[in-house]
C-alpha cells in the first residue's frame, strides 16, 4: 500500500501484539517513533524502496525479541540506530556502518546472516576482525555505501570464518584475494562491481567446497578467463552475467 505523504501512521504503535511487520516497497520515507511500542516483533522488514532517504527513529533497540531485520538501503544522513541489545537477532539486512556502530553486532551471537554496507569511516579490516566473534555466521554480504569510494579492498581482505558458507562482495578489488584469505568451507560466492582486472578463476577454482559462483555486472573487466583442468571439483552452477568486456573463455577438459 501507499501511505499519504510517505508517512506510516503513528497508530501502527497500537498493534502491540504484532509479531510480523513487512513494509516491502511501501514507499515510506518517514517512520513514526510509536514503533517502539511493538516490543513483541520477531520480523521487521523496512525495505520500503523509497527513492529518497528514509527517516528511521532510534527505537529498534527496544524490540528485544527481534530476530529478522531488513533496514532501508537508503537512510537519512542524520539517522543513528542503536542495535546492541538485540541479542536474539538471526538475520540483519542493509546494516550500515554509517548509521550504526560496528560494536553493536558483537552481542548478536546468534546472527546467521548479515548484509553490511561499508562507509569511509569503517575499514574492511576493522569490520572483519569484529565479525570474527560471530561464530554462527553462515551468510555474509559486503557492499560499499557510496559508488564514490574508490578504495581497493584486496589488501584488507581477511575472511577466514570457519562456518561461513555464502559470501557476496560488491566492493572494489583490482584482483581476487588469495584462496587462503577465504572461508575454508565456502560453498557459494557472488561478485558484483568489483572491477577486477585479473582473471579470478585461478583462485576461485582452488576453493574446494565451492558449489556455485556468480559474476554479476562489472565483477570482472578483463578480456580473457581460464578454467583449468581439475579446478572447481564440486561446482554445479556458474552464472556469468553482463560481463561486457569478456572476449575469450577457455575451459580445459576436466575442469
Amino acid at each position: 500500500v501507499k501511505f499519504e505523504g510517505g508517512k506510516l501512521p503513528s497508530s501502527i504503535g497500537g498493534l502491540i501484539h504484532l509479531r510480523f511487520l513487512r513494509l516491502f516497497e511501501a514507499g515510506v520515507s518517514h517512520l513514526p517513533s510509536s514503533l517502539r511500542n511493538l516490543k513483541l516483533l520477531l520480523y521487521l522488514d523496512l525495505d520500503v524502496a523509497c527513492k529518497e532517504p528514509v527517516h528511521v527513529p532510534n527505537v529498534l533497540k527496544e524490540m528485544l525479541e527481534l530476530r529478522y531485520l531488513f533496514l532501508p538501503p537508503l537512510m537519512h544522513d542524520k539517522t543513528k540506530l542503536e542495535l546492541g541489545d538485540l541479542v536474539n537477532m538471526e538475520q540483519v539486512w542493509s546494516f550500515s556502518t554509517q548509521h550504526s556502530n560496528v560494536t553493536d553486532l558483537l552481542r548478536m551471537t546468534k546472527l546467521r546472516s548479515l548484509d553490511v554496507s561499508l562507509s569511509e569511516r569503517c575499514t574492511f579490516k576493522t569490520l572483519s576482525s569484529s565479525l570474527r566473534e560471530l561464530s554462527n555466521l553462515e551468510t555474509l554480504d559486503f557492499s560499499i555505501s557510496s559508488k564514490t569510494i574508490m578504495v581497493d579492498y584486496v589488501g584488507e581482505f581477511d575472511l577466514d570464518f570457519i562456518h561461513l558458507k555464502e559470501l557476496g562482495l560488491a566492493v572494489r578489488m583490482s584482483k581476487i584475494p588469495h584462496q587462503h584469505q577465504f572461508p575454508p568451507h565456502l560453498e557459494h560466492i557472488y561478485l558484483l562491481y568489483c572491477r577486477m582486472e585479473e582473471d579470478p578463476m585461478p583462485i576461485l577454482e582452488k576453493l574446494l567446497h565451492l558449489k556455485s559462483v556468480e559474476l554479476r555486472p562489472e565483477a570482472f573487466i578483463g578480456r580473457k578467463m581460464l578454467c583449468s583442468k581439475g579446478g572447481f571439483p564440486q561446482l554445479y552452477a556458474l552464472n556469468i552475467y553482463k560481463e561486457s568486456e569478456l572476449e575469450e573463455w577457455i575451459v580445459e577438459e576436466g575442469s
